[in-house]
């Protein structure tokens, strides 16, 4: 009745990503809860289980070896208890109930003690494995990885073969160097069976994320090289007499194309890859055929779980790797652009800070700060600094006849034909109203007053908007003396000869006598 309760009200243990990230069918419908869905999910994992278990015990038990070497059933009780939490615990213990009891013939209170313990340790392993799972995915993060090592195999294995060996030993005399054998021999046979598949079955029934290196199409190599390493185990383990043409060292070479196949298409595939050839290599093991029964192999079912120990450490350490690789230079490139996005959104906001928002020329903060720093630096090379101020002459009555808007075509055309005279794109400013500075660090009085004149007639042959009046404005021009302590000293004197050039009839260039 408790565990029919957390079903319901915790969705089989599901988590917020791993329902996301679930298959399209099978996970949201064991999502929704409810008697009749949670009834029917257990006895599944029952008959999974069950029927896993009758034929990997048909199996081996074929050629004498029992209990099996490799339990496959533990893989899968450790997907059901990962993907449904507590809710699909009674399916695993009703499960193993059935193929040992039923099955092995074991007796009713050790069925039902190694039940517990087969169901106890899928629960153990889930819940450290999914403290260790990161957010992202188990698979996508070394830490998940450990993660489901851990607690998904390690743990899980060592529960089972725990409470097994516990029954086992009060069931009939057992010394501790039997006790550890049985232990021992319980804990790899789970281990193994965990490892054989679990982390495909999870990735297939969409429990978690395919973490894939890249978002590249598989190409035809790829293809080539999945289906020769397909090919190439058939041969080493189905073909009669074929493995033993192959030294048992050379199969672990098989790691290269597995590493190719994990980065180049999926971990999905990979680990799929990686479940065939751990389930071939142990059949054609068993059988007597595959390079393990060579000689100077003392173990070759040994052998064969080592292979897929390194195997599966292989394929989901260096998927985890990778993808923790690409996630970082994915933020990585991701700071850069937002920082890059900051400094241009910066400089956007100085320039409009500086910059006179109708003609595009620099403002009166701009004419003091730039201004200053370029009358210093003159200063420190000794070298002359002029400034041209000039002021456009009835520049009102513009206004008040054309409008404002004439006015404002008036002003960004003065800026555009600056441009166009001065050509370097010296220190041009609107210092107000019809009011400009020209600052020409390096340029002398007579040099700065021809520079002047050409601006003058170059406005005199500018027409206003109305094709009948022309433009017109009155230059005053200074050159920066010993007594010009400042920007703004400089620019009283040239502001005094612009007031001299409106008094002497406007449209002229007036100089400020030098000053020392």
């Amino acid at each position: 009745m408790f565990l029919a309760h957390s079903a319901a009200a915790t969705g089989y243990g599901l988590t917020a990503e791993e329902t996301s990230a679930a298959n399209a069918w099978l996970l949201p419908w064991l999502a929704r809860g409810g008697a009749a869905r949670w009834v029917v999910g257990n006895l599944v994992v029952a008959l999974l289980y069950a029927g896993l278990g009758a034929i990997v015990g048909r199996f081996f038990g074929a050629y004498g070896l029992f209990p099996a070497p490799i339990w496959l059933p533990a893989g899968l009780a450790c997907v059901a208890a990962m993907v449904g939490g507590p809710g699909l615990l009674p399916g695993i213990f009703l499960g193993s109930c059935l193929v040992n009891g039923w099955f092995f013939g074991t007796g009713p209170w050790l069925t039902l003690a190694i039940s517990a313990g087969n169901t106890l340790g899928p629960w153990a392993g889930m819940v450290l494995t999914r403290a260790m799972r990161p957010a992202t995915g188990l698979f996508t993060r070394f830490v998940g990885v450990l993660g489901f090592i851990l607690g998904g195999v390690l743990l899980h294995a060592a529960v089972t073969a725990a409470v097994g060996t516990l029954a086992l030993s009060l069931a009939g005399p057992m010394s501790a160097a039997q006790a550890y054998a049985v232990f021992s021999a319980w804990w790899l046979c789970d281990s193994g069976g965990t490892f054989f598949f679990a982390p495909a079955l999870l990735l297939w029934l969409g429990a978690e994320r395919r973490a894939a290196p890249t978002d590249r199409v598989p190409g035809l190599v790829d293809h080539l090289v999945l289906a020769g390493t397909v090919a190439t185990v058939a041969a080493l383990f189905a073909v009669p007499g074929a493995g033993l043409l192959v030294r048992p060292d050379a199969v672990f070479l098989l790691t290269v194309p597995l590493s190719w196949i994990t980065l180049r298409i999926s971990l999905r595939a990979a680990y799929t890859l990686l479940t065939a050839i751990c389930i071939t290599a142990t059949v054609g093991t068993v059988m007597g055929e595959g390079p393990f029964q060579g000689h100077g192999v003392a173990n070759p079912l040994q052998s064969v779980g080592l292979m897929t120990v390194l195997f599966a450490m292989d394929a989901l350490t260096l998927i985890a790797l990778t993808s923790e690789g690409r996630e970082a230079r994915a933020r990585l490139a991701e700071t850069r652009g937002t920082l890059a996005r900051s400094m241009a959104r910066t400089e956007t906001l100085a320039r409009e800070a500086l910059t006179d928002p109708l003609t595009g020329a620099g403002n009166r903060r701009h004419f003091d700060h730039a201004g200053g720093a370029a009358l210093y630096r003159a200063r420190q090379r000794g070298e002359p600094f002029s400034m041209i101020l000039f002021d456009l002459d009835h520049f009102k009555a513009l206004n008040d006849r054309s409008g404002h808007e004439a006015g404002d075509a008036a002003l960004r055309g003065v800026v555009r034909t600056c441009r166009a005279v001065l050509r370097e794109a010296p220190l041009l400013f609107r210092m107000g109203g019809e009011e400009f500075a020209v600052l020409l660090p390096g340029v002398g009085l007579a040099e700065a007053a021809a520079v002047a004149e050409r601006l003058r007639l170059a406005f005199r042959d500018m027409p206003w908007d109305d094709g009948e009046t022309w433009l017109s404005a009155s230059f005053g021009v200074a050159e920066a003396g010993l007594a010009d302590r400042s920007l703004d000293a400089l620019m009283r004197r040239t502001d005094a000869a612009v007031y001299a050039a409106k008094e002497r009839g406007r449209n002229r260039v007036e100089l400020a006598a030098p000053r020392q």
